[in-house]
């Protein structure tokens, strides 16, 4: 740590040895001398155009730029939508502390005939509930995408993992001319949008089709990111090829290829692999390089999807294969889009789990091993049909279909033994299931507004259908302590289970305009839900292999439920102020039947409803947000039958047809302020959720450990959690340079039940961690990290020990773009596991590399690729519950390396850029 602060001084003190300037002035207009809010000021250098750094006037016009640079000559800009640009020429050498007093600006809109006045585009620009970037403005490096240009923009963060956020809120979605790219999966825009096609980067607050139609406001905690495609490059073609080939026989192939023709829009991918990786990441460093070492070492399970489908889950190594198909198009008054998506993936996966279960009268502990082979197939298809038959109206349709098959093979075994040694059972078991599932579901939204603004009625909802059917052929061989006097216990079985489940909700609204502030809006949410639950077990005969119908075993449930919930309220809307209302009723009614059993039974629940939000800007840049909302839910099938489910001998679960609904009360916050003019600011916020008739687990263990689990309800239950960020960066032209620092912390009330003993856990985890980055653009990136998590869980009974532990992980990585045309990346990360036993490894250090060389105009990529170069990953994890403790070591990616090329092609506008001079690629 003394080392980083003394790189972190020597390199601020670099950056900010150059001259300070500071410009300022006022931004007015020509006719009125009315003081111009939110015009754009920026500096560029005369030499190269280079961003030197930009602004937006404040209430009274008022404008001032700061910063540092080597550049004397510069350019200054303004402009404002309405009006003419302004520019004005400034040489620093002359003074760096300067006020260009009243700068008044003409309205444009008066045009000469034949006259074509070119202007820049401002960097930044602010419409109302709008951000807008200009992407050209962005110095990045050659051959750049969407992922690299949002790295550049001031308030944007993005993790290694791809999460987005501006100014702390997260982004849920990015949208290309308004349509979503390739289904709802951000990543492929991300890492395949070439930057060269891109014009504009808007950032809004996420929006439902509701608010669209109507003008509403959208969700202030969520935004999402929508990119224009350059209207010169909206028509044309561009893809991305890459294969690779490696040790230990890993391979990986992949590619994109995406068609504009202005309304029309065409996207096809494929991709096979056998590194755990979904094959569509194009990252310029460590492409097709897999689950990294931040995944595998730093997720519960290593995994991670795309379009709804999940790689490596569980740990193991899987291989894929993956095709796509994205199709869109617009007409005057109807817009279509399509998308199809087929995945399949093996995955080898090996687990060993050392446990100690802490009973009220005994401790005993279990060591068990599993290794299973698992093959599925995906297909997954979803559109949108959107029709506007005139200006105040408005259908969407958004249709969805899922299909899945898969077989699974697995074997286990495990001893539980007393602390002294002593063997209590023993359990060998080997599963062989198929399953097919079916979910079918669309979305529906029509939306009528009156010619009075904010008035409008509208009907939204969803139809859901899901089938999923499954086949186990099931072994399992119990071996007790022979001085027990109990017989080995052996069950043979084949076990089918069907189950459906469908689901309709119906929600017509209004919403009236009162005043110019305020609007009264109503609902009334109608929801149907049907769930059948059919587990027919059969038990096999040893000498005959013949079938057995077990009826004890057997169920045929049914549950019904219906919700109804009124509401009312009002919003009130007025400059920087927000703040909305709503009140109503929840009724709900749960009617169960077993036609096995002949048992039935009902229930109703009635709770008011509340739901209310404000919001506050301040200063120039600032945001505080803060709701409330209150919901019920209902126990699940499984959690409600009371039908034995034997599937694993040694963990027997039974429902509880008597179990209620579970009431949840939520508050949250949010605020933000951070100056992008300065590159610095914070955000932060919080969470508070308490529940009654939480749903909770009661374990019963027997002398032969066999534990039969039912359900139960308990009140008072809560957690809750805190979250902060504080940033900072500077610059001086191609040189950047910034830090940031984070403190997160959170706390439950849990409680539960050991060995039917009931008692309560509370946890406390505190989570600081800091980033700094260092950066020269076209030279080098460095950003190095660190990350601290200390827990703490304590009960209030003897018989369990109070658990403490604390998680170390440092990660540094390192891109250098020296000489021209190469690029080496390396990534490590050492991570030091405070909460793991010493049967396993409690710490590793993962380095994985790149060392890339481009040619052919940039179009074509050769890299040497090394995963785990000192083949150190590991996937061991500690699992801390009520009544017991849990080590666990799986199967995962180790070290290979792996040779690839990359080649691109593209035309955009008439114009071939794979094309030299003498017209050959």
């Amino acid at each position: 740590m003394k080392y980083l602060l003394t790189l972190t001084a020597f390199l601020c003190g670099y950056i900010l040895h150059a001259q300070q300037f500071e410009i300022k002035g006022v931004i007015k207009d020509s006719i009125t001398n009315e003081k111009l809010q939110s015009a754009t000021v920026f500096l560029e250098s005369v030499k190269d155009s280079t961003l030197i750094t930009y602004s937006i006037t404040g209430a009274e016009g008022k404008f001032k730029l700061e910063g540092n640079t080597g550049y004397e000559k510069l350019n200054f800009f303004t402009s404002y939508q309405g009006y003419k640009e302004y520019k004005m020429f400034i040489d620093l050498s002359k003074g760096r502390n300067l006020d260009l007093g009243e700068i008044v600006l003409s309205d444009d809109i008066e045009s000469l005939d034949e006259l074509l006045v070119v202007a820049r585009k401002a960097p930044i620009t602010v419409k109302k509930d709008t951000l807008e970037f200009n992407a050209k403005s962005f110095n990045t490096k050659a051959d750049a995408t969407l992922e690299d240009v949002i790295k550049e923009l001031p308030g944007v963060e993005l993790d290694k993992d791809g999460k987005i956020t501006v100014n702390g809120k997260e982004v849920s979605k990015i949208l290309v001319n308004g349509k979503e790219f390739f289904g709802d999966d951000p990543q492929i825009a991300l890492k395949n949008l070439p930057k060269e096609i891109i014009d504009k980067i808007q950032v809004t607050d996420s929006k439902t089709d509701q608010q669209e139609s109507t003008g509403e406001d959208g969700d202030q905690n969520v935004s999402q990111i929508n990119i224009t495609i350059d209207e010169d490059k909206n028509k044309g073609w561009f893809s991305r090829l890459t294969v690779g080939g490696g040790t230990d026989d890993r391979y990986s192939m992949s590619g994109i290829g995406n068609y504009f023709n202005e309304d029309f829009k065409m996207s096809i991918l494929g991709s096979s692999n056998n590194i755990n990786s979904p094959g569509f990441s194009f990252d310029e460093i460590y492409d097709a390089m897999g689950g990294s070492a931040y995944s595998i070492t730093r997720s519960s399970d290593g995994s991670f999807g795309i379009n709804g489908n999940n790689f490596g889950g569980g740990g193991g190594i899987t291989s894929s294969r993956s095709a796509g198909i994205s199709l869109s198009n617009d007409w005057e008054k109807l817009e279509t889009q399509g998308n199809y998506f087929y995945g399949n993936s093996s995955t080898e996966s090996a687990t060993d789990t050392r446990r100690t279960t802490f009973l009220p009268d005994r401790t005993f502990n279990t060591v068990s091993s599993r290794r299973g082979l698992s093959d599925s197939d995906n297909h997954r298809a979803s559109g949108e049909i959107k029709i506007e038959p005139d200006t105040l109206t408005s259908i969407s349709l958004r249709p969805n279909y899922n299909f899945t098959t898969s077989n699974n093979f697995s074997n286990s075994s495990s001893v539980s033994s007393n602390p002294d040694g002593t063997i209590i059972n023993s359990t060998d078991i080997e599963s062989n299931s198929e399953n097919e599932s079916q979910r079918f579901g669309t979305n529906y939204y029509v939306s009528r507004r009156f010619k009075e603004k904010g008035t409008y009625f509208s009907v939204w909802g969803d139809f859901n259908t899901n089938r999923n059917d499954s086949q186990n052929d099931f072994f399992s061989l119990i071996t007790f302590d022979p001085s027990s006097g109990r017989d080995d216990q052996i069950q043979n079985q084949l076990i089918d289970e069907h189950s459906d489940d469908i689901s309709l909700t119906v929600t017509p609204s209004f919403g009236k305009k009162i005043t110019e502030t305020l609007r009264a809006f109503g609902s009334y949410r109608f929801n149907y839900r049907e769930q059948n639950n059919r587990r027919s077990v059969f038990d096999r005969d040893i000498t005959t292999d013949d079938l057995i119908f077990n009826q004890s075993l057997s169920n045929d449930f049914m549950v019904y439920s219906r919700q109804h919930r009124p509401s009312a309220g009002i919003r009130y809307n007025k400059e920087k102020f927000r703040a909305s209302v709503s009140v109503g009723v929840i009724a709900q009614t749960l009617e169960s039947s077993d036609a096995l059993l002949d048992n039935s039974f009902d229930k109703d629940f009635t709770d008011p409803y509340l739901s209310a939000y404000v919001s506050k800007e301040f200063g120039k840049f600032g945001r505080l947000y803060l709701n409330y909302d209150n919901n019920i839910n209902i126990p699940s099938v499984r959690q409600l039958q009371p039908v034995e489910d034997r599937t694993d001998p040694q963990n027997i679960r039974i429902g509880n047809p008597d179990l209620d609904a579970s009431q949840n009360h939520r508050v949250y916050f949010n605020v933000s302020n951070y100056n992008w003019e300065k590159g610095s600011g914070f955000y932060g916020g919080g969470n508070f959720s308490y529940t009654d008739n939480q749903v909770s687990a009661r374990t019963l263990t027997d002398e032969d450990l066999v534990r039969t689990t039912t359900y139960v309800n308990v009140d008072g239950v809560y957690d809750g959690y805190v979250y902060s960020n504080y940033s900072k960066s500077w610059k001086k032209d191609k040189r950047d340079i910034g830090f940031t620092i984070g403190l997160n912390g959170s706390t439950n009330l849990n409680k539960g039940f050991t060995n039917g003993v009931a008692y309560e856990s509370r946890t406390f985890r505190f989570s600081p961690r800091s980033e700094f980055e260092y950066s020269i653009r076209d030279l080098i990136d460095i950003e190095l990290e660190y990350n601290l998590s200390a827990n703490n869980t304590q009960y209030d009974i003897d018989t369990i020990d109070e658990q403490n532990f604390v998680n170390h992980s440092v990660a540094l990585d390192f891109t250098s773009y020296y000489p021209n045309n190469v690029i080496l990346g390396l990534r490590g990360e050492y991570n030091k596991f405070g909460n793991i036993s010493g049967d396993f490894d409690d710490d590793s250090f993962v380095v994985i590399g790149s060392l890339g060389y481009k040619f052919a105009k940039d179009k074509a990529t050769v890299k040497l690729k090394a995963y785990d170069l000192f083949d150190q990953v590991i996937d061991t994890r500690r699992t801390i519950t009520d009544d017991f403790e849990q080590d666990t070591s799986s199967l995962v990616l180790t070290r290979y390396f792996m040779l690839s090329f990359t080649y691109k092609f593209s035309k955009f506008g008439g114009k071939d850029p794979n094309k030299n001079d003498n017209g050959f690629g």
